[in-house]
């Protein structure tokens, strides 16, 4: 996180979506946070771990879309936990250029 902080322009966050859950009351905020550094990748890819709060820790390259296509259709996720990856995918989509190969993302109200 030191090195990330040292220059502000290797990292960026944004707020992809805000929802309101009527099940539960709560806000959800997806986000999305991209480090645009390849030197980040360089140095720490292999060091990245859970948290405590994780079972377990699964990477999935942005240009693979046949493999986040697979994971987007598992039936483990919350409906939260889903909108937040579909936001934050739909925008690394949009932002990505030729560092991403995903799947078009759309979203709409159904009747």
């Amino acid at each position: 996180m030191k090195w990330l902080a040292e220059e502000p322009a290797r990292l960026r966050m944004e707020c992809t979506g805000f929802g309101l859950n009527l099940v539960s009351g709560n806000y959800e905020f997806a986000s999305l946070v991209v480090i645009d550094d390849e030197e980040f990748w360089r140095r720490f890819g292999g060091h990245i771990e859970a948290n405590w709060e994780a079972s377990g820790l699964r990477l999935y390259s942005s240009l693979d879309g046949d493999l986040v296509s697979e994971l987007i259709t598992q039936e483990t996720w919350s409906n939260e936990g889903l909108f937040a990856l579909l936001q934050g995918l739909r925008r690394l989509r949009e932002i990505g250029g030729d560092r991403v190969s995903l799947p078009p993302i759309e979203w709409r109200l159904s009747d």
